[in-house]
């Protein structure tokens, strides 16, 4: 397997640098992709969070003086020293390295030094220049201006402006390649796009059992995905959920479904369960498609805590309640406060009391009647699948037509660290090398 390498300039881990967490993300990338990354460091460094994962090695170069300021470092008279004091220790840190990633490093007065160091190496040492680099860009400010505040005349300075050997420059979207491109003396073809992912289980703080189910399950890529905390009497009506579910699977969607089910471990709720499970069998899903909380963790048998719940709710999009007998629901308002769409049974009229206009109403039978008096009201269907299958088509076109549920779907899908990782990072570890 390749050796992957962060190069950074790093003193500690600031969370209050932004640059911190861009690379917090990618060592996690690296880790879950089966890497054991590299990072490098200034001396004095504490590994902390990420940077203190066992995958993780951490080597170090000297903390050499440096600025943010170029007037101040070309005053400096152990600028061409601490050049040299880095350039020896970058040969050694990277002589086992196949691929280098750096941020910033090509055109930030702070890291002036080491680009120096690191292109003085790529001269004399041999494996140095076997090595990709792949040069994140956090601002299209060209190099040139860079160039233009060193000495002049100078060949050791001018160096700054050329394109470094052997990289790619990577820039967070597509519409800046041919600003970025000029502005760094890079073909187009040679900035390439990852764009900045967001880790849900970090950035939401979620519960590390919630976490495993997400991951375990592959959640973050589903379309579809509702959590249903309930104790499993049959008037809450679990099976209207599995049949909608199963219908948008159907639909070319990829589904999830958590039955949070609390205080069901005797009787007819487990008869109830069992029933459950075989029924969304028959109706097309499978075990990844249906999880009871109760049978995924022990800690989880009897009950699910309400931050594993609030959790769940963070990550789905859909709140089906199709409950023939409540007096409030609390759980869909906390689900729609969350930013699920709501999916309400029409035939319980105090819902739409409770929850106004926006939310869907479908029929489902209720336990009291439309006068709101005791009594029932039964709703059956003549075509059971087709009855399911339209309201599956109708909360379809929400999460594919609302700004906020498309948005909240595409983000989830395809800017979690794994789909960056695979789709959009480490292809560029195996790209062709560009000299």
């Amino acid at each position: 397997m390749l050796k992957i390498c962060i190069l950074s300039s790093f003193t500690s881990v600031d969370e209050a640098y932004s640059l911190i967490g861009v690379v917090q993300n990618q060592i996690r990338m690296l880790v879950s992709g089966g890497y054991n990354p590299v990072v490098i460091v200034k001396e004095g460094f504490r590994p902390e969070q990420t940077f203190a994962l066992p995958q993780v090695e951490l080597r170090f170069i000297p903390h050499v003086h440096t600025s943010n300021y170029v007037s101040e470092l070309m005053e400096d008279k152990n600028f061409k020293q601490d050049v040299e004091k880095l350039k020896e220790r970058l040969i050694e840190n990277l002589k086992d390295v196949d691929v280098v990633l750096t941020h910033d490093l090509i055109y930030q007065p702070e890291s002036l030094k080491i680009n120096f160091a690191c292109r003085e190496a790529i001269k004399e040492n041999e494996h140095m220049q076997k090595i990709k680099w792949l040069h994140w860009v956090h601002s299209a400010t060209s190099p040139s201006i860079l160039g233009k505040e060193l000495k002049q005349g100078d060949a050791y300075f001018e160096q700054v402006k050329q394109k470094f050997p052997n990289s790619f420059v990577i820039f967070p979207n597509s519409y800046s390649i041919p600003r970025v491109a000029r502005n760094f003396g890079y073909e187009e073809d040679e900035v390439k796009v990852v764009h900045h992912a967001t880790n849900m289980p970090s950035f939401c703080k979620w519960d590390a059992v919630v976490t495993q189910l997400v991951m375990e399950k592959n959640m973050l890529q589903a379309d579809a995905l509702q959590v249903y905390p309930v104790r499993l009497d049959r008037g809450k009506q679990v099976e209207v959920v599995i049949k909608i579910f199963a219908e948008l699977k159907k639909l070319d969607y990829m589904v999830r479904v958590i039955i949070a089910d609390f205080h069901s471990t005797g009787g007819d709720k487990v008869t109830y369960r069992n029933d459950l499970i075989k029924m969304a069998i028959d109706w097309g899903l499978n075990d990844h498609d249906l999880t009871f909380t109760s049978q995924y963790h022990p800690s989880w048998n009897v009950s699910i805590p309400s931050k594993s719940v609030h959790d769940l709710m963070e990550l789905t999009n859909v709140f089906i309640l199709p409950s023939k007998s409540e007096t409030y629901s609390l759980v869909a308002q906390e689900a729609a406060l969350l930013g699920n769409l709501l999916v309400l049974n029409h035939d319980f009229a105090p819902f739409r009391d409770i929850y106004g206009k926006n939310a869907i109403y479908k029929q489902f039978s209720s336990g009291i009647g439309f006068d709101g008096l005791d009594g029932e009201v039964t709703t059956t269907y003549g075509n059971e699948h087709g009855f399911f299958h339209d309201c599956a088509m109708r909360i379809k076109y929400e999460l594919e037509n609302n700004m906020v549920l498309a948005q909240q779907k595409r983000l989830r899908k395809y800017r979690n660290p794994i789909w960056i990782f695979r789709n959009e990072l480490e292809p560029l570890f195996f790209s062709p090398d560009k000299k």
